[in-house]
């Protein structure tokens, strides 16, 4: 019975931890269904990714707020938002930021340099401020929602009954899974993807949370999208300034897929991985334990209790008190210093 038991825990917590997440979806896409009903996203506007994707994080948002924080009592730092100042979530969003457009870079690099791809000039500049901003903000809010929708409270529930690797891991697969109906999705690409996804989550643990994995992804996307012109995922934004043309070799640049689905993304994400883990493997444990914070410090151990003076065998006992320091603090007898590596006599110590 008690071995029954035993087995029976682990499922009733994975299928409540499951019924949770099915619950918040549900709420998210009913919450961001309406809003899209509300906030305008004309077709073949420069903000219909913004209107969209602004509907859908608004939505998720809602979602984690009421799902996560009121019914299932989570703290927001369980959820991921590990600082309640708003310069500092910035701060971390805009490095992080940074990271991700570099890491972009450094794929389209390897596309250009190993797959063949082609990047040409255009100089539109007039219209490209024009269709910049609203990308950039749709890009902003679309990697916001994908990061509420599969980090955040999802990968909190699941981390929290199977542990951060293993919840991690089925992320990955969700997430790649979520890309298949992407234009040019490939076998490469779909497994880049989750590549990604554990790269995103691993942000999400680190310090940081949220504000880091959503940045990261803001920055990936919109070097990909805003620098090059490249596709993201499959998807194009016709930058005006800059042409990316894939080169014959697929398998490095991607396709039309976009770096994402090569050779090349594979090495940016994995080199992400290892900017975030760093020297840090060694102790993942400490860090993935799902707050986002540092570990605690152990509280300092009480002081020993002083030990009475015992002579050695074959030595006899100190006769009388033990002589107390001629000078303040300083060991010897009478007025003398010791030399130096030498001490005075001590209580236990014969003369």
């Amino acid at each position: 019975m008690t071995a029954r038991f035993q087995l029976d825990e682990p499922i009733r917590r994975f299928t409540t931890a499951l019924g949770w997440i099915a619950v918040f979806l549900v709420a998210g896409w009913v919450t961001g269904s309406l809003l899209r009903l509300v906030i305008p996203a004309p077709a073949g506007s420069p903000w219909r990714l913004a209107g969209d994707a602004g509907a859908w994080a608004l939505g998720y948002g809602l979602a984690t707020w009421g799902i996560g924080r009121l019914l299932a009592k989570r703290s927001w730092r369980e959820l991921g938002w590990t600082s309640y100042d708003g310069r500092d979530l910035v701060r971390t969003l805009l490095r992080r930021a940074g990271i991700g457009a570099a890491l972009a870079v450094l794929a389209v690099v390897l596309a250009v340099a190993l797959g063949g791809a082609h990047l040409g000039l255009t100089g539109d500049w007039p219209r490209y401020g024009r269709i910049a901003l609203p990308a950039a903000i749709g890009l902003l809010a679309a990697a916001l929602f994908e990061e509420l929708l599969f980090r955040g409270f999802p990968l909190r529930t699941l981390a929290d009954v199977l542990g951060a690797w293993r919840a991690t891991l089925i992320i990955a697969i969700g997430f790649a899974l979520a890309h298949v109906g992407n234009p040019d999705a490939g076998l490469v690409g779909i497994l880049n993807i989750g590549l990604a996804a554990v790269w995103l989550s691993i942000a999400f643990f680190a310090p940081g949370g949220m504000s880091a994995a959503w940045g990261l992804h803001f920055g990936w996307n919109a070097g990909l999208a805003l620098l090059f012109d490249a596709p993201v995922s499959g998807l194009t934004f016709s930058m005006p300034i800059v042409e990316y043309d894939p080169g014959r070799l697929s398998f490095v640049d991607g396709g039309a897929f976009g770096p994402e689905g090569g050779l090349a993304g594979t090495i940016a994400f994995a080199a992400g991985v290892a900017i975030l883990i760093g020297g840090r493997w060694s102790r993942a444990q400490s860090w993935l334990a799902g707050t986002g914070a540092p570990p605690a410090r152990r509280p300092p151990l009480p002081p020993r209790a002083a030990r009475p003076t015992s002579p050695r065998p074959g030595m006899p006992a100190p006769k009388g008190p033990p002589r107390r320091p001629s000078g303040p603090g300083r060991p010897g007898a009478g007025g003398g210093r010791p030399g130096p590596g030498r001490s005075g006599p001590g209580p236990g110590r014969p003369r």
